[in-house]
């Protein structure tokens, strides 16, 4: 578990840095904008979190190369699907609430945190344990 929190958290760290360069340093600061910045930042973060779940968190998992490797990449994107769309949907409604865009941004990677450890454990990284 200790694994799995220090990986997502240099996730959430590099989303919320990513965040923070797209909209103060690259000027997406109108409130569409910051929902594009927020899109793109998560997906990199997704991209970084899964090569880092496969050779630190889930190390122990059969090594998958090739197609099997491209088709489990595939299955993350898959399992964290539903934790992206949930934080694309919150996001905008924190965002009328009033929510610095960092702290919003915050809650909902803290939201789908849970079901994606449950998918990446179960499904993603199986190590038929």
């Amino acid at each position: 578990m200790f694994k799995f929190l220090a990986v997502g958290a240099s996730a959430a760290a590099l989303n919320l840095g990513l965040l923070f360069l797209l909209v103060k340093h690259m000027g997406l600061d109108a409130p569409f904008e910051q929902n594009i910045a927020n899109a793109l930042s998560m997906e990199l973060s997704v991209i970084y979190n899964f090569a880092a779940s496969r050779e630190i968190t889930w190390s122990d998992a059969r090594r998958k190369k090739g197609l099997s490797l491209f088709v489990q990449a595939l299955s993350f994107h898959a399992a964290v699907g539903a934790s992206i769309l949930l934080r694309l949907a919150l996001f905008p409604l924190l965002q009328m609430l009033g929510v610095f865009y960092l702290l919003n941004a915050a809650v909902g990677i803290g939201a789908g945190a849970a079901l994606n450890f449950l998918a990446y454990d179960r499904v993603v990284f199986k190590t038929g344990k």
